[in-house]
């Protein structure tokens, strides 16, 4: 079977407003500034570490860790809640499903893909593999999740389909296919310019490209 991986974030679910409340739950707490809701979205798709050293800008290696765990904290409790399911998201993902192995790939750890799964009703049995940050040595827009969930399958990934130009650059250096989706808060200017072989309005019109496609 083929094998077709997705980013979670803004490509299967809308959670923006999740990821903010945790943040800036984390931020206050330790006393730094709360940020606005768009200077946080701008930097989603990024690293983690590389969010939070651009939101607290004087915060110490200590600070960055206790930031982090402080926002996963709160994401599991809580705030997983605000998360929403892309529209159909389930339907479309059981369809694909009966072809082809699919797999997720975030750039955030374990615990909170569950919790984000849970809160937004999707079944995470739908996927044969789910690769957190805590699981490889670099998250996107390194190509580490990519190379793992290949070594797992023991063949190339077909598709690598996320928001973000972090997921296009991952899977351009693992020279994997790239399907860009226009649900997150980068434009189809500026995914454009980093060339993703497709582009997508969402998910649900991937079985359709892939049936152009006879794949």
């Amino acid at each position: 079977m083929k094998l077709i991986c997705f980013d979670l974030d803004n490509t299967l679910i809308h959670s923006d407003k999740a990821h903010v409340a945790a943040y800036n739950y984390a931020l206050t707490k330790l006393g730094f500034k709360k940020r606005s809701f768009n200077f946080l979205v701008k930097l989603f798709g990024r690293p983690h570490e590389e969010i939070i050293k651009v939101i607290a800008p004087k915060a110490s290696k200590k600070e960055i860790r206790k930031i982090s765990n402080l926002h996963d904290e709160i994401l599991i409790k809580k705030t997983y809640r605000y998360a929403k399911p892309i529209k159909n998201v389930n339907k479309t993902l059981k369809k694909l499903k009966k072809n082809y192995h699919l797999a997720i790939l975030s750039n955030a750890v374990h615990k909170n893909i569950s919790a984000l799964l849970k809160g937004t009703r999707i079944n995470k049995n739908l996927f044969k593999y789910i690769i957190g940050n805590d699981d490889v040595k670099h998250s996107k827009p390194w190509p580490d999740e990519i190379l793992k969930a290949e070594r797992l399958e023991h063949h190339e990934a077909d598709f690598m389909v996320g928001d973000s130009i972090y997921d296009v650059i991952a899977g351009r250096k693992a020279k994997v296919h790239t399907i860009s989706v226009l649900t997150g808060r980068y434009s189809k200017r500026k995914l454009m310019k980093y060339k993703p072989n497709y582009i997508l309005k969402d998910i649900n019109y991937l079985p359709r490209l892939l049936k152009k496609l006879n794949l």
